[in-house]
């Protein structure tokens, strides 16, 4: 009970305020979720076209887009979820360098100029990338998987979606530029490489990121990541 009609209405007044900027970010952000399902239906419809080159220029803006609303529609953001955030970009970015300068890991290839900038021949963007697909595989993994499914065949079959997105990937990006392979396609090693360097993300995914509250545009993502590229392969 309010002592002073004031407080009462000042108390009123804060919870709707909250509740209207609450329901206002919830506007925006199904509003990016609805404009990035647009970029991709775009852009399988514009790859077919002669405006191709356009829209393989702008891959940069739709893996940045992409990430972007994958984050910000993540349901938690504390310390324990941006450690990993940061270690698996981290971990993926490190482990490109490696591969792409030793032939190490993955094989021999080479990074094109359709990515953007890069740091000792490594896009920036390809740590976005890594972060941007182990996301959204374990996000689905783990919604799917029984709550008492051990961690490591968790992060196994996480592992494996992630190789096998991957392999799905691999003929399209080829041809867009993305990169190049020594060998013309990829060989064994790449996904083998992909398995671990996936793998250690996932055991981290694990510890690190919030069961309870799974991210809602992860498995959107990931269907559109599925169409554009199974369109391409």
């Amino acid at each position: 009970m309010c002592v002073s009609p004031f407080r009462c209405i000042s108390g009123w007044s804060k919870q709707n305020s909250s509740k209207s900027v609450s329901t206002s970010t919830m506007s925006f952000k199904k509003a990016a979720l609805y404009f990035t399902i647009l970029v991709y239906v775009s852009g399988i419809i514009g790859m077919q076209t002669s405006y191709r080159d356009w829209f393989v220029a702008l891959t940069p803006f739709s893996l940045l887009l992409s990430a972007g609303v994958l984050l910000w529609w993540q349901p938690i953001h504390n310390s324990r979820t941006n450690s990993w955030i940061v270690g698996a970009f981290v971990i993926g970015f490190l482990s490109e360098v490696i591969g792409v300068n030793t032939g190490m890991i993955f094989g021999e290839y080479r990074y094109g100029e359709t990515l953007g900038p890069k740091i000792w021949s490594t896009p920036l963007l390809i740590g976005i990338n890594w972060l941007m697909i182990t996301l959204i595989v374990n996000e689905v993994v783990w919604r799917i998987l029984p709550k008492s499914t051990p961690q490591l065949l968790g992060a196994t079959l996480a592992a494996a979606g992630c190789t096998a997105l991957d392999w799905l990937i691999e003929p399209g990006a080829i041809d867009l530029g993305y990169w190049s392979w020594a060998t013309g396609m990829p060989p064994a090693d790449n996904y083998f490489g992909w398995f671990f360097v996936a793998l250690i993300i996932s055991i981290v995914y694990h510890r690190l990121m919030t069961p309870a509250l799974r991210n809602p545009f992860a498995p959107v993502l990931l269907g559109l990541q599925i169409a554009f590229f199974a369109v391409l392969h």
